[in-house]
Protein backbone atom coordinates (compact mmCIF):
# COMPACT_ATOMS: atom_id res chain seq x y z
CA UNK A 1 0.00 0.00 0.00
CA UNK A 2 1.60 3.24 -1.43
CA UNK A 3 1.20 5.96 2.26
CA UNK A 4 -0.18 9.24 1.07
CA UNK A 5 2.11 12.26 1.77
CA UNK A 6 -0.02 14.92 2.72
CA UNK A 7 0.69 18.51 1.84
CA UNK A 8 3.89 19.66 4.53
CA UNK A 9 2.49 23.19 3.81
CA UNK A 10 -0.87 25.22 4.65
CA UNK A 11 -0.67 27.15 1.58
CA UNK A 12 -0.75 24.10 -0.39
CA UNK A 13 -3.87 22.82 1.66
CA UNK A 14 -5.24 25.95 0.83
CA UNK A 15 -4.72 25.62 -3.09
CA UNK A 16 -6.77 22.16 -2.46
CA UNK A 17 -9.62 23.53 -0.44
CA UNK A 18 -9.74 26.34 -3.33
CA UNK A 19 -10.16 23.58 -5.92
CA UNK A 20 -12.48 21.15 -4.11
CA UNK A 21 -14.64 24.51 -3.67
CA UNK A 22 -14.12 25.10 -7.39
CA UNK A 23 -15.71 21.78 -8.34
CA UNK A 24 -12.21 19.87 -9.09
CA UNK A 25 -10.95 21.40 -11.96
CA UNK A 26 -9.88 25.22 -12.94
CA UNK A 27 -7.84 26.38 -15.93
CA UNK A 28 -4.23 27.51 -14.83
CA UNK A 29 -5.53 30.74 -15.38
CA UNK A 30 -8.11 30.82 -13.81
CA UNK A 31 -6.59 29.41 -10.63
CA UNK A 32 -4.39 32.36 -10.49
CA UNK A 33 -7.02 34.82 -10.72
CA UNK A 34 -9.46 33.27 -8.36
CA UNK A 35 -6.40 32.57 -5.98
CA UNK A 36 -5.15 36.57 -6.26
CA UNK A 37 -8.67 37.27 -5.38
CA UNK A 38 -9.08 35.12 -2.94
CA UNK A 39 -6.42 37.09 -1.07
CA UNK A 40 -6.93 40.48 -1.88
CA UNK A 41 -11.17 39.51 -0.54
CA UNK A 42 -10.20 37.45 2.63
CA UNK A 43 -6.67 39.36 3.70
CA UNK A 44 -4.78 35.71 3.70
CA UNK A 45 -0.97 36.00 3.69
CA UNK A 46 -0.38 32.56 1.98
CA UNK A 47 0.85 34.17 -1.35
CA UNK A 48 1.94 37.23 -3.34
CA UNK A 49 1.88 38.23 -6.64
CA UNK A 50 3.33 39.54 -9.22
CA UNK A 51 1.60 41.72 -12.58
CA UNK A 52 2.90 38.95 -15.25
CA UNK A 53 1.73 38.52 -18.77
CA UNK A 54 -1.64 37.62 -18.14
CA UNK A 55 -2.29 39.44 -15.05
CA UNK A 56 -1.87 38.19 -11.28
CA UNK A 57 0.22 35.45 -11.06
CA UNK A 58 2.25 33.17 -8.01
CA UNK A 59 5.40 31.61 -9.05
CA UNK A 60 5.23 29.90 -6.01
CA UNK A 61 1.93 28.69 -6.38
CA UNK A 62 2.96 27.30 -9.64
CA UNK A 63 5.75 25.50 -7.80
CA UNK A 64 3.26 24.29 -5.48
CA UNK A 65 0.73 22.90 -8.07
CA UNK A 66 3.97 21.13 -9.60
CA UNK A 67 4.46 19.86 -5.72
CA UNK A 68 0.85 19.11 -5.38
CA UNK A 69 1.30 16.88 -8.57
CA UNK A 70 4.08 14.79 -7.60
CA UNK A 71 2.37 13.88 -4.75
CA UNK A 72 -0.49 12.85 -6.07
CA UNK A 73 -3.19 15.03 -5.02
CA UNK A 74 -3.61 16.76 -8.41
CA UNK A 75 -3.03 16.56 -12.12
CA UNK A 76 -1.54 19.49 -14.20
CA UNK A 77 -2.17 19.42 -17.96
CA UNK A 78 -1.19 21.62 -20.42
CA UNK A 79 -3.82 24.25 -19.54
CA UNK A 80 -5.82 22.68 -16.67
CA UNK A 81 -5.40 21.66 -12.93
CA UNK A 82 -7.85 18.99 -11.39
CA UNK A 83 -8.22 17.70 -7.94
CA UNK A 84 -7.27 13.98 -7.45
CA UNK A 85 -8.44 13.39 -3.59
CA UNK A 86 -9.69 15.67 -1.32
CA UNK A 87 -7.88 16.66 2.22
CA UNK A 88 -9.82 14.92 4.90
CA UNK A 89 -10.80 17.69 7.52
CA UNK A 90 -8.40 17.22 10.19
CA UNK A 91 -5.54 18.29 7.79
CA UNK A 92 -7.15 20.51 5.80
CA UNK A 93 -6.91 24.53 7.41
CA UNK A 94 -8.80 26.26 10.35
CA UNK A 95 -12.72 25.62 9.63
CA UNK A 96 -12.88 29.30 9.61
CA UNK A 97 -10.71 29.54 6.43
CA UNK A 98 -12.19 26.52 4.89
CA UNK A 99 -15.88 28.67 5.23
CA UNK A 100 -14.16 31.54 3.78
CA UNK A 101 -12.71 29.90 0.83
CA UNK A 102 -16.30 28.21 0.15
CA UNK A 103 -18.36 31.72 0.76
CA UNK A 104 -16.01 33.35 -1.90
CA UNK A 105 -16.04 30.86 -4.56
CA UNK A 106 -20.21 30.99 -3.76
CA UNK A 107 -19.22 34.83 -4.97
CA UNK A 108 -17.38 34.34 -8.01
CA UNK A 109 -18.72 30.87 -9.56
CA UNK A 110 -19.83 32.65 -12.11
CA UNK A 111 -16.31 34.08 -13.08
CA UNK A 112 -13.81 32.20 -15.24
CA UNK A 113 -12.57 33.45 -18.48
CA UNK A 114 -12.30 36.75 -19.89
CA UNK A 115 -14.96 37.77 -17.28
CA UNK A 116 -12.25 37.13 -14.94
CA UNK A 117 -9.80 38.15 -16.07
CA UNK A 118 -11.69 41.81 -16.87
CA UNK A 119 -12.87 41.86 -13.38
CA UNK A 120 -9.11 41.80 -12.10
CA UNK A 121 -7.60 44.29 -14.21
CA UNK A 122 -10.44 46.54 -14.14
CA UNK A 123 -10.62 46.54 -9.89
CA UNK A 124 -6.14 45.62 -9.91
CA UNK A 125 -4.77 47.49 -12.74
CA UNK A 126 -1.58 47.27 -11.31
CA UNK A 127 -1.41 43.62 -11.44
CA UNK A 128 -2.33 44.39 -15.97
CA UNK A 129 0.73 46.55 -15.96
CA UNK A 130 2.97 43.43 -18.03
CA UNK A 131 -0.36 41.73 -19.59
CA UNK A 132 -0.32 41.40 -23.39
CA UNK A 133 -3.80 41.19 -23.69
CA UNK A 134 -4.93 43.88 -21.42
CA UNK A 135 -5.93 45.81 -24.38
CA UNK A 136 -8.07 43.22 -25.86
CA UNK A 137 -9.71 42.45 -22.89
CA UNK A 138 -11.12 45.89 -20.85
CA UNK A 139 -12.64 48.63 -21.77
CA UNK A 140 -10.51 52.30 -22.59
CA UNK A 141 -11.32 53.58 -19.05
CA UNK A 142 -9.94 50.68 -17.58
CA UNK A 143 -7.05 50.24 -20.26
CA UNK A 144 -6.05 53.83 -19.23
CA UNK A 145 -6.05 52.97 -15.32
CA UNK A 146 -3.68 50.35 -16.11
CA UNK A 147 -1.39 52.89 -18.47
CA UNK A 148 -1.08 54.85 -15.66
CA UNK A 149 0.02 52.52 -12.80
CA UNK A 150 2.58 51.39 -15.77
CA UNK A 151 3.82 55.20 -15.80
CA UNK A 152 4.28 55.59 -12.14
CA UNK A 153 6.79 52.64 -12.53
CA UNK A 154 8.60 54.70 -14.70
CA UNK A 155 11.53 56.77 -13.52
CA UNK A 156 13.81 59.11 -14.53
CA UNK A 157 16.46 59.75 -11.81
CA UNK A 158 19.97 57.68 -12.52
CA UNK A 159 19.84 55.41 -8.79
CA UNK A 160 22.50 52.62 -7.82
CA UNK A 161 20.16 50.90 -5.68
CA UNK A 162 21.11 47.63 -3.10
CA UNK A 163 18.23 45.16 -2.17
CA UNK A 164 18.66 42.09 -0.20
CA UNK A 165 15.60 38.72 -0.35
CA UNK A 166 15.81 37.78 3.42
CA UNK A 167 12.60 37.64 4.58
CA UNK A 168 10.84 38.94 1.36
CA UNK A 169 9.13 35.85 -1.02
CA UNK A 170 10.06 35.47 -4.78
CA UNK A 171 6.89 38.00 -5.59
CA UNK A 172 7.34 40.65 -3.04
CA UNK A 173 11.19 40.81 -4.23
CA UNK A 174 10.18 41.14 -7.72
CA UNK A 175 7.79 44.15 -6.62
CA UNK A 176 10.19 46.12 -5.28
CA UNK A 177 12.32 46.15 -8.65
CA UNK A 178 9.27 46.87 -10.62
CA UNK A 179 8.14 50.07 -8.22
CA UNK A 180 11.44 51.07 -8.50
CA UNK A 181 11.89 50.46 -12.45
CA UNK A 182 15.11 48.38 -11.74
CA UNK A 183 16.49 47.87 -14.82
CA UNK A 184 19.27 45.33 -14.54
CA UNK A 185 19.73 43.26 -10.78
CA UNK A 186 23.56 42.69 -10.52
CA UNK A 187 23.92 39.37 -8.26
CA UNK A 188 26.76 40.09 -5.74
CA UNK A 189 26.84 36.59 -4.15
CA UNK A 190 30.00 34.47 -4.42
CA UNK A 191 27.89 31.71 -5.36
CA UNK A 192 24.19 32.73 -6.68
CA UNK A 193 22.45 29.74 -4.79
CA UNK A 194 19.39 29.20 -2.14
CA UNK A 195 17.23 27.13 -0.35
CA UNK A 196 14.78 29.73 -0.51
CA UNK A 197 11.87 29.55 -3.29
CA UNK A 198 13.19 31.68 -6.73
CA UNK A 199 16.34 33.41 -5.27
CA UNK A 200 18.97 30.92 -7.40
CA UNK A 201 20.47 32.09 -10.34
CA UNK A 202 18.89 29.52 -12.75
CA UNK A 203 15.29 31.50 -11.44
CA UNK A 204 15.87 34.93 -11.66
CA UNK A 205 18.23 34.94 -15.09
CA UNK A 206 14.99 33.01 -16.71
CA UNK A 207 12.04 35.10 -15.00
CA UNK A 208 13.55 38.54 -14.38
CA UNK A 209 13.85 39.15 -18.61
CA UNK A 210 10.35 38.52 -19.00
CA UNK A 211 9.41 41.26 -16.73
CA UNK A 212 12.62 44.16 -18.25
CA UNK A 213 14.84 43.63 -15.76
CA UNK A 214 18.41 42.38 -17.16
CA UNK A 215 20.13 39.99 -14.67
CA UNK A 216 23.50 39.43 -14.24
CA UNK A 217 26.08 37.56 -12.01
CA UNK A 218 29.16 39.49 -10.75
CA UNK A 219 31.01 36.69 -8.62
CA UNK A 220 34.08 38.45 -8.36
CA UNK A 221 32.26 41.23 -5.92
CA UNK A 222 31.02 38.31 -3.76
CA UNK A 223 32.42 37.19 -0.40
CA UNK A 224 33.36 33.18 -0.15
CA UNK A 225 31.00 31.59 1.90
CA UNK A 226 33.80 30.46 4.52
CA UNK A 227 34.27 34.14 5.81
CA UNK A 228 30.72 34.49 6.52
CA UNK A 229 30.07 31.53 9.04
CA UNK A 230 32.30 32.76 11.23
CA UNK A 231 29.96 36.35 11.64
CA UNK A 232 28.58 36.03 15.32
CA UNK A 233 29.04 39.85 16.85
CA UNK A 234 29.18 43.58 15.19
CA UNK A 235 33.02 43.23 15.68
CA UNK A 236 33.04 40.43 13.28
CA UNK A 237 31.06 41.90 10.44
CA UNK A 238 33.37 45.78 11.15
CA UNK A 239 36.36 43.39 10.42
CA UNK A 240 34.88 41.58 7.83
CA UNK A 241 33.85 44.91 5.55
CA UNK A 242 36.94 46.53 6.49
CA UNK A 243 38.85 43.44 4.87
CA UNK A 244 36.42 43.94 1.91
CA UNK A 245 36.42 47.50 1.47
CA UNK A 246 40.92 46.92 1.45
CA UNK A 247 40.13 44.50 -1.92
CA UNK A 248 37.93 47.12 -3.80
CA UNK A 249 41.14 48.17 -5.53
CA UNK A 250 42.03 44.52 -6.61
CA UNK A 251 38.09 44.86 -8.23
CA UNK A 252 38.82 47.60 -10.34
CA UNK A 253 37.46 46.11 -13.16
CA UNK A 254 34.34 45.07 -12.28
CA UNK A 255 34.00 48.51 -10.93
CA UNK A 256 35.20 50.23 -13.63
CA UNK A 257 32.60 47.62 -15.34
CA UNK A 258 29.42 48.77 -12.79
CA UNK A 259 30.18 52.07 -13.47
CA UNK A 260 29.29 51.85 -17.45
CA UNK A 261 26.17 49.66 -16.69
CA UNK A 262 25.03 52.92 -15.19
CA UNK A 263 25.69 54.68 -17.33
CA UNK A 264 23.98 52.15 -19.44
CA UNK A 265 20.76 51.58 -17.98
CA UNK A 266 20.34 54.35 -15.03
CA UNK A 267 19.10 52.06 -12.59
CA UNK A 268 20.77 49.25 -11.60
CA UNK A 269 20.17 47.12 -8.20
CA UNK A 270 23.25 45.38 -6.11
CA UNK A 271 21.59 42.33 -4.73
CA UNK A 272 22.37 39.33 -2.19
CA UNK A 273 20.96 37.94 0.92
CA UNK A 274 20.57 40.56 4.11
CA UNK A 275 17.79 42.17 4.34
CA UNK A 276 19.75 45.32 5.41
CA UNK A 277 22.50 46.29 3.64
CA UNK A 278 24.57 47.22 6.97
CA UNK A 279 25.00 43.63 7.48
CA UNK A 280 25.78 42.83 3.57
CA UNK A 281 28.90 43.55 1.62
CA UNK A 282 26.82 44.99 -1.06
CA UNK A 283 26.97 48.54 0.94
CA UNK A 284 30.58 48.19 0.70
CA UNK A 285 30.42 48.41 -3.05
CA UNK A 286 27.45 50.98 -2.92
CA UNK A 287 29.37 53.31 -0.71
CA UNK A 288 32.78 52.97 -3.03
CA UNK A 289 30.40 53.88 -5.89
CA UNK A 290 29.05 56.71 -4.49
CA UNK A 291 32.23 58.20 -2.93
CA UNK A 292 34.59 57.51 -6.17
CA UNK A 293 31.99 57.66 -8.97
CA UNK A 294 29.37 60.58 -7.55
CA UNK A 295 26.69 57.87 -7.95
CA UNK A 296 23.41 58.43 -5.92
CA UNK A 297 22.92 55.15 -3.86
CA UNK A 298 19.31 54.14 -1.92
CA UNK A 299 19.04 51.00 0.14
CA UNK A 300 15.68 49.10 -0.40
Amino acid sequence: MIKLHYPKFYRQRLVLILLEKAGGCLSKMDFQKLLFLLHQKTGFLYYDFIPYHYGSYSFQAASDIEALQATGWLKSEEKNITLLKQLPQARGLEGYETDEIGCFMQSYKDYRGRRLLRYTYQYYPYYAIKSKIAHDIVDKETYKRIQAERSRTIKQESVLYTIGYEGSTFEAYINKLIANDIRLLCDVRKNPLSRKFGFSKGMLSSVLPKLGVEYLHVPKLGIVSQKRKQLKTKDDYVRLFAEYRESLPEKASCLQDLTALMERYQRIALTCFERHSYFCHRHCISDYLETKKDIAVVHL
